[in-house]
């Protein structure tokens, strides 16, 4: 093992000789173990939520929520924690190789998550713009296919910077990122330009091409409409507005982790001032939070759905069978409501 290599991993960074202080420890690490509660319950709940829920589990456009939903509930499981660690401890601790996948696995989760907002975004533009093609083009088969393709992208851009070692802890990042100053800048930059627009730019495109479109649609009368029922039709177009608030949310928490990344390949790791590297961390980590709430506060199906399980917890946690009990009239009636028989 190169020793230069694992000390630059485990040590503060000697760029700016400035280390965090008490304060700048245990507010960040707060924050962030909040945000990884959230993460991990909320999206936890939504899939829940889906999964039991048929009317949902059959909606194509919930399926790709569930994959995104997974994805942001495994970016809170299998990178938050290891920089919660790294944070209170002010350094690296947990080794080389778990610096590797963390870093593989942070870059993939990003990934998959743009490219799952991309195919929702063409998932809407179909139901509403083109509403009759719809259904033979849109399919279940089509969806899961997407999805494996959004997988297999991310991990082939996630493994690189592992497999050809540019991987470092950044201090200020608190998460394993690529070396900016190695001495394969060249193949980093080239890698990172492709990266930049296989699975940002172009997606990026998509989402807005399609979102306007559906703008336009739904704002003018003349546009094309969805043949269903009134209360349908309103229904779909509040989870288009749902979904739209999606996209927003996760544009403005990835937006100053992309941008910093651009920055660092054009001025150096060392021109960016300490604090903004952890600002973009930890919007970045919020983004994998804020889902479940958008769903609960746009979405009347959602919230329904969730009520009902909470309401009827043996769903989940099924109870034991009571023994009939004809102690008080009022208390038959109630067990027999329960167990769905006819009060005596």
């Amino acid at each position: 093992m190169d020793s230069a290599w694992l000390e630059s991993l485990t040590s503060a960074p000697n760029n700016t000789g400035e280390l965090r202080t008490v304060a700048g420890i245990a507010l960040p690490a707060s924050l962030l173990v909040l945000i990884l509660l959230l993460s991990v319950f909320g999206n936890a709940a939504v899939i829940i939520v889906m999964l039991k829920t048929p009317h949902l589990r059959e909606k194509t456009t919930n399926i790709l929520l569930i994959n995104l939903s997974m994805t942001d509930l495994l970016n809170a499981t299998l990178v938050m924690p290891g920089a919660l660690v790294s944070l209170i401890a002010d350094r690296w601790l947990l080794g080389m190789y778990w610096c590797y996948t963390q870093c593989a696995l942070n870059y993939w989760f990003i990934i998959v998550s743009m490219l799952t907002l991309a195919m929702i975004s063409i998932d809407g533009f179909y139901a509403v713009i083109h509403p009759l093609h719809y259904m033979n083009i849109i399919t279940p088969k089509v969806t899961r296919l997407g999805i494996c393709y959004a997988w297999f992208q991310g991990c082939v851009f996630a493994l690189i910077p592992a497999l050809y070692r540019w991987v470092v802890y950044d201090y200020w990042e608190v998460v394993c990122a690529i070396d900016w100053d190695n001495e394969h800048h060249d193949e980093v930059i080239a890698y990172v330009s492709v990266a930049f627009i296989t699975c940002f730019l172009i997606p990026t495109g998509v989402i807005v091409f399609c979102y306007l479109k559906i703008a336009c649609a739904v704002r003018s009368s003349s546009g094309p409409q969805i043949p269903r029922g009134g209360r349908r039709q309103r229904q779909d177009v509040r989870v288009i507005h749902s979904l739209t608030v999606v996209v927003v949310v996760y544009f403005i928490c990835m937006s100053p982790f992309c941008v910093t990344k651009v920055l660092k390949i054009c001025l150096g790791s060392s021109a960016l001032p300490p604090y903004l590297n952890l600002t973009a961390s930890w919007f970045a980590f919020v983004a994998s939070g804020t889902n479940p709430f958008i769903y609960g506060i746009f979405r009347h199906d959602f919230r329904q759905a969730f009520r009902n399980l909470i309401c009827r917890r043996e769903r989940i946690f099924p109870s034991p069978p009571r023994r009939p009990n004809n102690q008080g009239t009022g208390q038959s009636q109630l067990t027999g409501r329960e167990e769905g028989t006819m009060p005596m």
